[in-house]
């Protein structure tokens, strides 16, 4: 597949990537979920098996179901009682910066946090996750 180059669009299509990202992730698609991001070589070791590991280590809190292990589930059908964090940060000039995104975690929105960067690629922008955590 290869990193997905995104349009310097509205805000609706940079979600919808990362709707796709989560979808690649919900279906065990490690592999495909790290390729669809940016990756800037050995300055940026983000790798399948990492990115499993990253999100088996999170421990979901009250009010949250304390399933274990942790596992990423569709955005689509994600409830709870915690509401979605989709903010996607421009510069002055309009230009996206980064985006950050609540995980879905076992059924529910979570305050595990994926922080992107936007880098710009010929062509448009693409997303770089630059940290994962809980906010």
């Amino acid at each position: 597949m290869g990193v997905e180059v995104l349009p310097e669009a509205d805000d609706g299509v940079l979600i919808a990537a990362l709707y796709r990202w989560v979808g690649r992730l919900a279906a065990g698609d490690f592999d495909g979920a790290v390729d669809q991001l940016y990756r800037d070589g050995a300055a940026d070791p983000l790798s399948a098996a990492g990115l499993r590991a990253w999100i088996k280590r999170y421990e979901p809190a009250a009010p949250l179901r304390p399933d274990r292990p942790a596992r990423v589930t569709p955005a689509e059908t994600a409830g709870g009682p915690l509401e979605p964090l989709a903010e996607v940060f421009r510069a002055d000039d309009g230009a996206v910066t980064s985006i950050d995104f609540s995980m879905p975690i076992n059924g529910e929105w979570s305050e595990l946090v994926a922080f992107f960067d936007a880098v710009p690629v010929p062509g448009g922008i693409a997303l770089r996750l630059r940290d994962m955590w809980a906010a």
